[in-house]
């Protein structure tokens, strides 16, 4: 085994650097299908070689290399050769980024070493997890395993629900046999079905009958908003709470 001379040179695997190049070349990729929108393509990536002098060393598990240094004599030699990138693989494997998709580094809580890892794998936004979940495969059993995936799936909840915040344009109460009924419209009122909104008013559990992207429809018990200011609580989903106070005779009935 060789003597390090210069501290910084330390002992890595090959999986580490293949994983950091292609990496490094997807976000090439990506750059030029960017570029593309508003410049036709004019050139691409073409084969790329690599001759890397190298001392292997094996501890009786795991092969490890470190880079040898200039002058230093033995060293073997590990040549890497990747294939061209065209403007046509560009075209076709490029997903161009959409305004309501939401960038894995911009998820709340999720550490650094499951971003570089789930990159490792191609993923790099949250519909690229989904399109992964769709085929079901279990992300914790790819590449990347020893990544913590158990709230993942909760911090993109939360990153997308960020972007579309829930907004109330309008209120308005109707009178019904079963008592009065409140209805809420505005935007981004539901994301998931699989989330039934609750919502209280004055202490009380009021019943949803209704719940859409634009509209809220809620059904009160006799008696329920009888005060000149009311407070309604409304949970849309785990990452959506709001609160309000409704003026009783500022309501259209």
């Amino acid at each position: 085994m060789p003597a390090v001379s210069n501290s910084s040179n330390t002992y890595w695997n090959l999986e580490t650097f293949l994983d950091s190049m292609i990496v490094e070349l997807d976000k090439a990729r990506d750059t030029l299908a960017l570029k593309a929108i508003n410049k036709p393509l004019t050139y691409a990536v073409k084969d790329i070689a690599l001759d890397l002098q190298l001392f292997p060393a094996f501890d009786g598990d795991k092969v490890k290399f470190i880079t040898a240094q200039p002058g230093q004599a033995g060293a073997s030699r590990v040549s890497i050769q990747l294939g061209s990138i065209t403007d046509q693989q560009v075209r076709e494997t490029s997903r161009l980024p959409t305004a309501n998709d939401v960038s894995i580094d911009s998820i709340e809580g999720l550490d650094d070493d499951t971003k570089k890892n789930l990159k490792k794998i191609g993923v790099n936004s949250v519909k690229d997890v989904e399109k992964i979940e769709k085929k079901n495969v279990a992300l914790d059993k790819t590449g990347a395993a020893n990544t913590n995936y158990k709230n993942l799936t909760a911090m993109i909840e939360k990153a997308r629900r960020a972007k579309i915040p829930p907004a109330i344009n309008k209120i308005s109460v109707s009178k019904s046999i079963d008592g009065p009924v409140l209805e809420l419209s505005g935007k981004n009122l539901s994301v998931a079905r699989k989330y039934k909104p609750v919502v209280v008013i004055n202490d009380q559990l009021a019943k949803v009958l209704q719940h859409k992207s634009d509209k809220l429809v809620i059904q009160m018990s006799s008696g329920q908003l009888i005060k000149d200011v009311n407070e309604v609580v409304v949970t849309l989903d785990p990452f959506a709470i709001f609160r309000m106070n409704i003026h009783a005779k500022k309501i259209a009935t």
